[in-house]
């Protein structure tokens, strides 16, 4: 399914519906949306995040505000 291992398919699961919730509901926190996602806390959120769009959270809510339309 183009992961290593379970975890990390879950997590690529998570990260995707994360990113939806990061694009579409500007006044959530990030800590809302990474517990909302199936995180426990923010740190492995963001680790996983950044593994896996090369950003944290809200760099890339701040990028994708500022792409052009």
């Amino acid at each position: 399914l183009g992961e290593r291992n379970f975890n990390q398919l879950v997590n690529r699961y998570r990260i995707e519906y994360a990113c939806r919730q990061l694009a579409s509901h500007e006044g959530r926190t990030v800590l809302e949306i990474s517990l909302d996602s199936g995180f426990g806390s923010l740190g492995p959120f963001n680790r996983a995040f950044k593994a896996a769009t090369g950003l944290t959270p809200t760099a890339w809510r701040a990028a994708r505000r500022n792409a052009p339309a």
